[in-house]
């Protein structure tokens, strides 16, 4: 049995980081989120995983380059213009192997145990079984209402407070039948959740799975952040285990630096004196961190600099992006790559700077 990992999109909503990376190599305690998804599928005993991409492809077939899986196979259907959900299933045909598998929407960290959902649909006489999570903000997301025997009921889209019946959304996780794919027209743009669903839903062959385990939509800034957090914290298993304080043998430390759990601190960086590297914190290869700056609940991105006294929380900083003296970036900022922020700038309130755009000195305030 094999997966089809949705990982063609742009990623807007992570703009101004998924310009220059693409949303499944944008890094989790160090590690691209795409050797999560595949850790997920293979802790399911899959066979192997067709990767649907569109965006961006190069990066993630670089990283699967000669990487031992232990027989779990990883085969690229790349589109040539965009084609939705279901059109990036059907553009994977050719590698499945006629049997039921699995979907996964390329921005979605889970610790669910992937082979009860599986069993459950193949209990079933569902040609799809969607995996549904409760969530407590339910207005964010498209609502899915089930019956006493977990068929789909109805879908609802973003419900206003008061139209709000369930608290179960789509987790981006289906285990669907081959004959679905016969539904879905080749080359053409398909939506499997507005389109092949609802006729599902109609002819009562779409089942649902409640799963409670762990689930986050890592596809926003905040929801990015706080999957960081996450696995940083131990709120999400992983493959191999780790440790809170997890600081390469590399690392340079200066004196008087504190590094606070739970924090990553990649190979090759440095941290001059009195820095101090707070909780919650990722800090990718080659970054270097001045004297008595702080960085703290924060994404850090390989080659990023931070200047003597400068300050970085709760925010996001990109690719060899260099945040100067006495500059602030905080309250869940974004900085593409490349950045360059002047000396004693102050960044706040969320903002987002687009890849390579400078700064000068103490040239904007957001305070």
């Amino acid at each position: 049995m094999k997966a089809v990992v949705l990982v063609g999109g742009q990623g807007s909503r992570l703009r101004p980081i998924t310009y220059d990376v693409p949303k499944a190599m944008v890094p989790l305690r160090n590690q691209p989120f795409i050797g999560y998804m595949i850790d997920f599928l293979r802790d399911a005993e899959l066979d192997g995983a067709v990767l649907s991409l569109g965006y961006l492809p190069d990066p993630i077939q670089r990283y699967f380059a000669g990487r031992d899986l232990n027989g779990f196979s990883i085969d690229y259907a790349v589109e040539d213009n965009p084609l939705g959900t279901a059109g990036g299933i059907k553009n994977s045909e050719e590698y499945l192997d006629g049997d039921s598998f699995v979907v996964v929407n390329g921005d979605v960290l889970s610790g669910m145990d992937l082979r009860v959902a599986i069993a459950r649909h193949k209990e079933s006489d569902a040609l799809a079984t969607i995996v549904l999570t409760s969530v407590e903000d339910p207005t964010a997301y498209g609502l899915v209402e089930v019956d006493h025997d977990m068929l789909v009921h109805r879908f609802i889209e973003k419900p206003a407070a008061d139209e709000v019946t369930t608290s179960l959304v789509n987790a981006g996780i289906y285990v669907l039948e081959p004959a679905v794919l016969d539904m879905i027209p080749t080359g053409q743009e398909v939506s499997i959740e507005r389109e092949i669903f609802p006729y599902l839903q109609a002819e009562g062959r779409l089942r649902a799975y409640v799963s409670s385990s762990y689930w986050r939509d890592i596809g926003t800034p905040r929801s990015y952040l706080a999957a960081s957090h996450d696995i940083l914290s131990g709120a999400v298993g992983t493959r191999n285990g780790f440790d809170y304080l997890h600081v390469e043998p590399s690392v340079v430390k200066g004196k008087g630096v504190k590094v606070l759990p739970p924090v990553s601190v990649a190979a090759g960086c440095i941290l001059e004196s009195g820095a101090t590297i707070g909780g919650r914190s990722s800090l990718g290869r080659r970054c270097k961190i001045g004297e008595a700056a702080l960085v703290e609940g924060s994404i850090l991105f390989d080659g990023v600099e931070i200047e003597s006294g400068a300050m970085v929380r709760g925010s996001i900083i990109g690719l060899g992006a260099r945040i100067g003296q006495e500059a602030i970036v905080r309250g869940l900022s974004v900085l593409g790559g490349g950045c360059v922020i002047g000396e004693g700038n102050v960044l706040d309130q969320g903002i987002r700077i687009n890849p390579r755009v400078v700064l000068s000195p103490q040239s904007i305030s957001y305070s």
